[in-house]
């Protein structure tokens, strides 16, 4: 579960950052992803899942973010790069960040967007390729990129990468059963998992999507299946 989005402000979903945490948990997420603040007032909640730390992409990111994240107990560290991007100069900070990891055994996902977040029609499928392959190459244990369907096309993504790939959820759809689909689709294409948010968060159910997601991933469920979870009496 991506749960970082809170770190400029309030995101939708994580206005109650901890009610927000105990529903995933409740659900069965097996870890998120998420920033000090939440990670830190979450400790009871956390005890039961992993926890990834979003490192600040704006700071002395090695200097302390890896002995920080092991104060709060995290399982792993993650870093946005935007390989692509003219101005881009965080491919070195994951490199060393890398390193850092490797000298205190910390498992380090990658999040890199090609270009930008808003670039989207950046996004393609030979970019997020690149992108995945140079994030392993610069030591990252596992990445964490866009979905760019069909499953058919996106095992060129995953073949490509020597570390296992995640897939993002991207802007929140209008019918849940999309995101399931999606879900479904990248594990079909080699994906090891998935790091939904939005799709979660906004969920009238973050509970059950979160469940509905869980059966879709370890449980091979169809999507029909996944979606009864969502509308099965409460």
């Amino acid at each position: 579960m991506a749960m970082d989005g809170a770190r400029r402000g309030v995101s939708a979903g994580l206005e109650k950052a901890t009610a927000a945490v105990a529903a995933v948990a409740a659900g069965g997420a097996d870890a998120i992803l998420t920033t000090v603040g939440t990670a830190a007032a979450s400790a009871d909640v956390l005890e039961r899942m992993g926890l990834i730390l979003a490192l600040d992409s704006e700071g002395p990111i090695a200097d302390y973010g890896v002995e920080q994240a092991l104060r709060l107990g995290a399982d792993a560290v993650e870093l946005k790069v935007f390989p692509g991007n003219p101005q881009e100069t965080k491919m070195a900070d994951l490199r060393r960040l890398a390193a850092h990891c490797q000298t205190w055994r910390m498992p380090l996902l990658a999040e890199p967007i090609p270009v930008s977040f808003q670039d989207t029609a950046a996004h393609t499928l030979s970019n997020v390729r690149d992108a995945a392959r140079s994030a392993a190459e610069a030591g990252a244990d596992f990445v964490k990129v866009h979905y760019v369907g069909p499953p058919d096309e996106y095992r060129e993504v995953t073949a490509s990468c020597q570390v296992p790939v995640l897939v993002l959820g991207g802007p929140p759809r209008d019918d849940p059963r999309e995101a399931l689909q999606m879900a479904a689709d990248a594990l079909a294409a080699g994906a090891s998992g998935v790091v939904f948010g939005r799709n979660v968060l906004t969920s009238p159910r973050p509970d059950r999507m979160v469940a509905a997601l869980v059966e879709v991933v370890h449980g091979d469920a169809s999507v029909d299946a996944a979606a009864k979870i969502l509308s099965a009496p409460l």
